[in-house]
């Protein structure tokens, strides 16, 4: 026997299906929900008090009943196991996630905190790849700093990084003692090169540098981070602090010119000849090389000023 079904009875057949099925995944939803239930009034009825050390901060308690869906719960960071409370405490513990490993913890806190720097820590950040967990540097209960530091930022990092603390003393540096650069304006940022905890060499200075920045025609290779071997500002620069003038690595004086001869070789007739060896024997590389970041109109960076020495007619030093 041949049923036969009209267009509309079959349309009207898809569409309770659909909605069947909709109806069956909302209750599957509603199952998995309440397994993993956001607690925080069932937990401060043996743990009182525990509320009051995050009052005032981000993570302060929306307890059911005051709030018809609280902002953050205590089940969020400590677990859902609901045996905890209805069976046995001591036998179904929750999660401490100051004592988890620093990827669980990361993937706890980034169920809230997505952002450039939670991500960094979740995929390739040094302090994570060194076991250092987000409570490592991050108190939840009892602490009033709006990042929620454990202790002023200077001192937190210096805690672990101690021998930078010395590159700070020295004569040219980045004024992090005395609170006007922070730690973080340099180093809280999304890893894009291989080295840790930058951003690149060149776009985490041009923050504050943007005069260096370009684009230029004439670029210097040096300060670009796509060169082989990724120096960018680095390659010419101390980040913390120099004993040297704008914080060099290295002396650009002669008679060695070592900053410049780490990458280039000068050959002695740039010295020895008739113009260079009278009045400009010896002299500072940047004396002449005056647009060393990058140039709009001279092709070595000379400055304008050398025009009026003739060196720009010389043939030479053309553009």
């Amino acid at each position: 026997m041949v049923i036969k079904v009209s267009y509309r009875h079959a349309l009207a057949l898809l569409v309770g299906c659909v909605v069947l099925g909709t109806l069956l995944g909302l209750g599957e939803t509603e199952l998995a929900a309440e397994d993993e239930p956001r607690e925080s009034a069932v937990c401060l009825d043996c743990h009182a008090g525990r509320d009051t050390t995050l009052a005032g901060s981000a993570h302060a308690l929306g307890v059911h009943g005051k709030e018809p869906v609280p902002r953050v719960a205590c089940t969020d960071c400590h677990g859902a196991d609901r045996r905890h409370w209805e069976e046995s405490p001591a036998d179904y513990p929750m999660t401490n996630p100051s004592k988890s490993s620093a990827a669980a913890e990361a993937k706890r806190c980034a169920s809230c905190h997505q952002n450039a720097h939670q991500q960094n820590m979740r995929e390739r950040n040094v302090h994570a790849a060194s076991e250092v967990n987000c409570s490592g540097c991050h108190g939840v209960h009892g602490n009033a700093d709006p990042a929620l530091l454990k202790q002023p930022e200077r001192s937190l990092c210096l805690g672990c990084h101690g021998g930078v603390e010395a590159e700070f003393a020295r004569s040219y540096r980045h004024p992090v003692a005395e609170g006007v650069v922070k730690c973080s304006d340099c180093h809280l940022t999304l890893d894009e090169t291989r080295r840790e905890l930058t951003l690149s060499g060149s776009n985490v200075c041009m923050k504050c540098h943007g005069e260096f920045e370009g684009p230029f025609p004439h670029e210097h290779q040096a300060t670009l981070d796509y060169s082989t071997e990724e120096g960018g500002c680095l390659s010419c620069h101390e980040p913390h602090g120099s004993h040297l003038p704008r914080m060099l690595k290295q002396p650009y004086q002669g008679p060695h010119f070592q900053l410049c001869t780490q990458c280039h070789s000068v050959p002695p007739g740039h010295n020895a000849n008739a113009n260079h060896g009278t009045a400009w024997a010896g002299m500072p590389c940047n004396d002449c090389h005056t647009d060393i970041h990058g140039s709009y109109d001279n092709r070595l960076f000379l400055s304008e000023s050398v025009r009026s020495q003739g060196c720009l007619d010389a043939g030479c030093h053309g553009h």
